[in-house]
């Protein structure tokens, strides 16, 4: 018998493209695990939010499964085992990353993935059930009911901008600059009559200074364990300015509006040979 373990890690956008590939898995296998332990240590973002957001609960892996598939544990008889069970190369690491890889739902042996899955063909697999397990929890707070009573008249515009820990990540940082998103604003103000823009940030202030002359809206106040309040509240406008980040990515996907524009950033990581097409989708307007 067979098992494929997931494992789950990173913040919410990424845990969702993880449960997407979880999802896509157990359309073609039955015994299907999610390994949860390294949330157990992840001192970054919120813990394992598709739980507390999502009200989404997985088959977790058990220690045995996991000794069993994963190279680590160098005793003798886990070593044993793992050639009884032929689960000697069990460990599979995404490589490269944004790439989809078919040929993963042809291997019937037991495996381990180890990545982030953050390509359209494992969602496409799986759109459906995503839609109906991606419900947010209603809002009921002051701050945020406030906010959408004030725009549920107008054109909004989603404009993400992921500063912060972006600032030193060499791979995904200085992609979305202030050229960018003065070309975003001005297709959009171009397009759209007299649309409010409703700004999310990890660096609201760094935003207020820059975008003081828009018709805007900041959201500050998210923060913590309700931080996935702004992805509830972004998928909740008409139209989308995000970031090469996956927060911003999910909410433009689950935004409901029929003739929704999603501008993206023309490449998502500084290095040019990385495909990330899977990404980056034929339907989004890149500047």
């Amino acid at each position: 018998m067979s098992i494929k373990i997931v494992k789950f890690l990173g913040g919410l956008g990424n845990q969702m493209f993880q449960y997407a590939f979880y999802l896509a898995l157990q359309k073609h296998f039955k015994n299907v695990r999610a390994d949860l332990t390294a949330f157990k240590t992840y001192a970054l973002h919120n813990g394992f939010e598709l739980h507390t957001v999502f009200n989404i609960k997985l088959e977790e892996a058990s220690p045995f499964e996991l000794n069993l598939l994963l190279p680590q544990n160098r005793k003798w008889i886990w070593r044993k085992l793992r050639r009884l069970y032929d689960t000697k190369n069990a460990y599979w690491e995404e490589q490269p990353q944004f790439i989809y890889h078919d040929t993963i739902f042809e291997q019937r042996k037991s495996r381990y993935y180890w990545g982030y899955w953050q390509h359209i063909e494992y969602i496409n697999m799986v759109a459906d059930e995503l839609r109906n397990h991606f419900q947010f929890p209603n809002i009921v707070d002051k701050q945020n009911t406030t906010l959408i009573r004030q725009v549920e008249n107008r054109i909004t515009v989603a404009l993400h901008v992921r500063r912060g820990d972006y600032l030193t990540e060499p791979l995904l940082g200085g992609i979305c600059d202030e050229k960018y998103y003065d070309r975003a604003i001005a297709y959009m103000q171009e397009r759209i009559e007299s649309p409010l823009f409703v700004i999310f940030s990890n660096d609201i202030k760094w935003c207020q200074t820059k975008f003081r002359n828009i018709d805007s809206i900041f959201v500050d106040w998210n923060i913590g364990t309700e931080s996935y309040r702004d992805m509830q509240l972004m998928h909740m406008c008409n139209h989308f300015i995000i970031a090469n980040s996956s927060f911003s990515w999910w909410a433009a996907w689950l935004g409901r509006h029929p003739e929704k524009i999603i501008i993206s950033p023309n490449q998502w990581v500084t290095d040019p040979s990385w495909d990330t097409s899977g990404l980056i989708l034929p339907s989004f307007k890149t500047l």
